[in-house]
């Protein structure tokens, strides 16, 4: 009961933050600011709405202060409609002005599917020393679309057909199917829940759903500091779902394979691409110890 109490005092800060190009981001802060921060990041047509639950986590509250935003292009975030907008410069930039306005330096990055590949960009833009550590969710800390790493019914049938923009049907019908595959046992899922995720994939245009994973943010993309870090002990968790449908677990990893002195990995039994909703216990658990020892608290 105690901890019900502790968890329903904690009220949410919401801002919209000026990133470098004026372009809005949507951000949400929960905690004791002066406690060791937690910045997470959404995936691919999502928002920080994933994050809801684990906001609410008191064995993570007890511990740390927990920063999300919406990505550019999704959630409440503005959505650019030129491809140079989405550059691996503004992804970096977003970051920097939603840890501005919270106050927050040097966190832990915890990055779920696209959003782990923002490390990189972090690093890249504002030095490898700017994170105490990255958690990767079903994801690489570099943007990566490789084949051996992204699953063909993603790369082949989801990613097309949710950006189709002659074809509505297609196009919404593939974000019911993208939604439901996040999840092994999606009947499981509240329908508040699975539904809020649902809404946040249907606000991207299929015009702009793509450009952030787009040629210009690829080109943009360079890994020098991400691996310098790396060599020079920046820690990294893969956690990985066992029955991803999006992610091949193994490949990610082998993706940094002897880049990084502190590489730590944990697999999720039964665990699908959202894993740290249906198997919130076991996420929490691994994100706590992992965080608890590079904060030292």
């Amino acid at each position: 009961m105690a901890s019900l109490i502790f968890n329903s005092t904690l009220a949410i800060t919401e801002k919209y933050i000026s990133s470098s190009d004026g372009t809005q981001i949507f951000a949400q802060a929960v905690g004791n600011p002066h406690l060791p921060s937690l910045v997470f990041v959404h995936g691919f047509a999502l928002s920080a709405l994933v994050w809801a639950s684990i906001f609410r986590d008191t064995n993570l509250l007890r511990y740390f202060h927990m920063v999300a935003y919406d990505v550019r292009g999704f959630g409440q975030s503005g959505k650019p409609d030129k491809p140079e907008s989405y550059a691996s410069k503004f992804v970096a930039d977003d970051y920097a002005a939603v840890t501005r306005a919270f106050n927050v330096t040097k966190p832990i990055f915890i990055g779920w599917s696209l959003g782990g590949s923002f490390a990189s960009d972090i690093l890249q833009h504002y030095g490898e020393d700017a994170l105490a550590g990255v958690i990767c969710v079903a994801a690489v800390p570099y943007f990566n679309l490789s084949p051996a790493v992204i699953t063909p019914y993603i790369r082949e049938e989801i990613l097309p057909a949710l950006s189709n923009v002659d074809n509505a049907t297609l196009a919404l019908a593939a974000r019911v199917d993208f939604t439901y595959a996040l999840f092994t046992e999606p009947k499981n899922i509240p329908i508040e829940v699975l539904w809020s995720w649902l809404g946040s994939a249907t606000v991207p245009e299929p015009s702009k759903i793509g450009l952030i994973t787009g040629s210009v943010r690829a080109d943009t993309v360079n890994t020098t500091n991400l691996f310098k870090a790396g060599a020079e002990g920046l820690p990294l968790l893969f956690i990985n779902g066992e029955k991803d449908r999006f992610v091949i677990g193994d490949e990610a990893v082998k993706s940094v394979d002897g880049k990084f002195k502190k590489l730590e990995v944990y697999t999720v039994k039964d665990g699908g691409h959202g894993m740290f909703y249906e198997f919130q216990d076991d996420f929490v658990g691994e994100v706590a110890r992992f965080s608890r020892r590079v904060f030292e608290v």
